[in-house]
């Protein structure tokens, strides 16, 4: 993937920020439904599915290859690769299942821990491709201990939200103030295409709070700046004069001074 993108900031008010959001999770749904017509209802050998679906990855990566978004969130190749692997259903004990839940529960853990400390002051220290190894590992493990096969619908709707979740974080990405590299979207969100459910919602959850939070305080931040460069420099209250108490006791001393020629 391509290191180089643009770290301006997003207008969240423009209709065009999203637009291609809109049409990377349109294709990712579209390559979900041809890979489940080809296992399913022509049931091609998977050797041959396999094939088609590398073939509509390569071509759609590159075709689009400059889109940013669509580099930070892996193309199509992650969306593809979980429907792949998790379409066989095998003999599945308890033991597996247990092994397999662990595995989903420490993937989602360090996933939303790294979202932590990439939208917050607090920093780890594991360079990024020791990171990016540790989320290899959680895939291979998920995929070798997983038991059941996802369905049709359980499948778009985890890859729908995977592109949206990728989306918000590249769009939160200026306000973050971390030198977060272009692939760390794909790796914060790719517990999403595969974990259990319990791991998923807790880990949509972290995503989704820690940058609505992000959102939250920069908003807070440049309002506060505008306001201040917007007023005036207003002068410093001039304290009135004491109102001189008893007037008339002063008329009369004022009186007996003239008499007096003191005045």
């Amino acid at each position: 993937m391509d290191g180089r993108t643009s770290e301006a900031r997003h207008d969240f008010a423009l209709v065009t920020t999203y637009l291609p959001i809109v049409g990377l999770t349109l294709r990712a749904s579209m390559l979900i439904c041809i890979i489940f017509w080809c296992l399913y209802t022509v049931r091609l050998p998977f050797s041959a599915v396999l094939m088609v679906s590398c073939s509509l990855v390569y071509v759609d990566g590159l075709l689009l290859g400059t889109q940013h978004f669509d580099r930070a969130c892996g193309h199509l190749c992650l969306c593809a690769l979980a429907v792949l692997t998790q379409q066989h259903e095998l003999p599945c004990s308890d033991s597996r299942a247990i092994v397999q839940l662990i595995v989903d529960l420490l993937w989602s853990v360090f996933a939303s821990a790294e979202v932590v400390s990439q939208t917050t002051l607090m920093r780890t220290h594991l360079p990024l491709h020791v990171k990016l190894g540790l989320g290899c590992i959680f895939a291979s493990a998920h995929v070798i201990f997983t038991c059941a096969a996802l369905s049709f619908l359980e499948t778009l709707l985890r890859g729908t939200l995977y592109y949206v979740l990728c989306s918000l974080v590249v769009l939160c990405k200026p306000l973050s103030h971390v030198d977060r590299r272009v692939d760390s979207a794909l790796h914060l969100c790719a517990p999403v295409l595969f974990v259990h459910l319990y791991p998923l919602v807790a880990s949509v959850l972290v995503i989704v709070c820690t940058h609505a939070r992000l959102i939250y305080v920069n908003t807070c931040m440049h309002a506060g700046a505008r306001t201040q460069l917007k007023s005036p420099l207003t002068p410093s209250p001039v304290t009135p004069q004491k109102e001189i108490e008893h007037p008339d006791l002063f008329l009369q001393l004022q009186a007996a001074k003239r008499a007096h020629g003191m005045v």
